[in-house]
Parts: C-alpha cells; sequence; structure tokens
C-alpha cells in the first residue's frame, strides 16, 4: 500500500552569500489535509510560510499557505518554494498553481535549476497620504499610493537620500488605522538595484516580513512607469536582507530569486 504521508522540504528563497532571505517548508500531499491540521503543522514549523501542494491533474496543483496563526492568501515566496520542489521532484517544466482565488503559471529550468512565477499586473493609483501616516512613521513619505482592494496595499515612496532602514513603524498604530499591508519603497543609490524596500503587515500577524515575493510583484509595475523598464533586480531591508529578481513580459510580472532546496 503507497505511504499518504506527505513529503517535507525545507526551501531558503531569495538569499544571496551576504543576504539571508527567507524559508518556506513545503508539503507535498498525496491527500487534502483540513485547514485544521495544515494550521497545527504550521504552527509547529514556525516557519515564515508553510505550503501545502496538492496534485491535480499533469500540470496542475492546488496550494494553500499558512504561517504560524493564520492562512495566507498569496504568498510569492511561498510559491516560488513550491515551484522549485514541483520542478525538481516532478521534473514538470511548466505547470500552474491554483490558490484560493487565482492561478499562478510556474516555470522550471532543469538547465539553470531556476523557478519564475507570473502574475498579472496590480497597479498603484496616487491617493492623498492619509491622516494617520504622520503617527505611524518616523519620517514622512514623499508620495502615497494604493494598490489592491481594502486589504491589499499601501505602497509609500521614501525619497533616495533617506535610509529607509532606519525607518521606524508604530506597529500598534498601523493596525489600528488600516488593513493595509504597508510597502516602503525606494529607489535604490546602489548601481546592482533598481529600488530598495521593506514590508509591514502587523494586521496580518507579520510585523515586518523577511522577503516578500508579493511585494515585489506590485512593485515591479510601481517602478516600471518611473524608470521605464522590464527587468529589475531589488533590495529588500528587512533585518535578514533579501534580494529578487523579475521582470515584465506582455503584461505579466515575473518573479525571481535565488531559490535552494536545503532538504
Amino acid at each position: 500500500m503507497q505511504s499518504t504521508t506527505p513529503k517535507r522540504f525545507i526551501v531558503r528563497v531569495f538569499a544571496t552569500l551576504e543576504l539571508e532571505g527567507t524559508t518556506a517548508v513545503v508539503y507535498l500531499c498525496d491527500k487534502t489535509l483540513s485547514s485544521k491540521d495544515m494550521q497545527t503543522i504550521a504552527h509547529r514549523e514556525a516557519a515564515p510560510a508553510t505550503c501545502f501542494i496538492n496534485q491535480q491533474s499533469t500540470n496542475q496543483f492546488h496550494i494553500r499557505f499558512y504561517n504560524t496563526t493564520k492562512e495566507i492568501q498569496l504568498c510569492g515566496h511561498g510559491l516560488l518554494a513550491s515551484a522549485k520542489v514541483v520542478g525538481e521532484v516532478k521534473g514538470i517544466a511548466s505547470f500552474k498553481f491554483q490558490t484560493q482565488d487565482t492561478v499562478i503559471q510556474a516555470r522550471y529550468s532543469s538547465q539553470h535549476k531556476e523557478v519564475e512565477i507570473a502574475f498579472s499586473e496590480l497597479i498603484s493609483v496616487a491617493v492623498s497620504p492619509p491622516a494617520w501616516v504622520n503617527s505611524c512613521f518616523s519620517i514622512t513619505p514623499n508620495s502615497v499610493f494604493q494598490a489592491g482592494s481594502n486589504n491589499g496595499y499601501w505602497v509609500m515612496e521614501w525619497p533616495q537620500a533617506s535610509v529607509l532602514q532606519d525607518l521606524e513603524v508604530k506597529t500598534k498604530a498601523l493596525i489600528e488605522h488600516t488593513q493595509r499591508a504597508v510597502i516602503a519603497t525606494q529607489q535604490s543609490d546602489d548601481e546592482q538595484y533598481d529600488y530598495n524596500f521593506r514590508y509591514f503587515a502587523p494586521q496580518h500577524g507579520v510585523i515586518e516580513d523577511k522577503a516578500t515575493g508579493s511585494a515585489h510583484r506590485v512593485l515591479m509595475s510601481y517602478w516600471h512607469q518611473r524608470l521605464n523598464k522590464c527587468n529589475f533586480k531589488a533590495r529588500q531591508y528587512s533585518k535578514e536582507g533579501a534580494e529578487l529578481t523579475g521582470r515584465i513580459e506582455n503584461g505579466d510580472v515575473w518573479i525571481s530569486g535565488n531559490v535552494d532546496i536545503q532538504r
């Protein structure tokens, strides 16, 4: 009788020799687990993201993501980690992930051991800075944009001369004022990067994320309009640090970066 015990993988994403990036635990499941069981496992793993994959057909997989306290609607680094597992373990070059509310295209290159995932563009719309901005941040942003629904994103840009890693965020005030995550960004003054960013979502259990693929998706569209280019390399200034790459092609945003299965 074939075992139904899920196969477990630890995957490091967006790391370099100098930057730690982040990790995801990926379970390749033969049967569907209950939401309660997945949350229990994710709590035990205590990873930034724990991903559960079920194969639906040759090139289609259902996926769900959890952190230690709740289910995550969409997780960029979890998708990349899962794509690396599917590509290497299943030997599939092109496939799709069915999330709770969308379908994500993924590609794996066996020659280069690289993966990338595609999102539709999520356009940021300029808005007047909300009255609470000054009470939440130690430095006032230059401009403020919104992307996505009411529980989507604030995109806030700081001057290039600002030291983004010195930005202080009052998380309790942020939770009181908005359900949107905050992406703090600036154009990079380092010639190897196009832009820098940090990501805060205390409303969703993440005070500051180590490495955030979903924010990179939003920012590629944002900086595409400002820098007039399609290929990007970004630095995330979390404590751990991360490096993210990607491109915009035919209206799709392709996210990539270093992805390594550790065990």
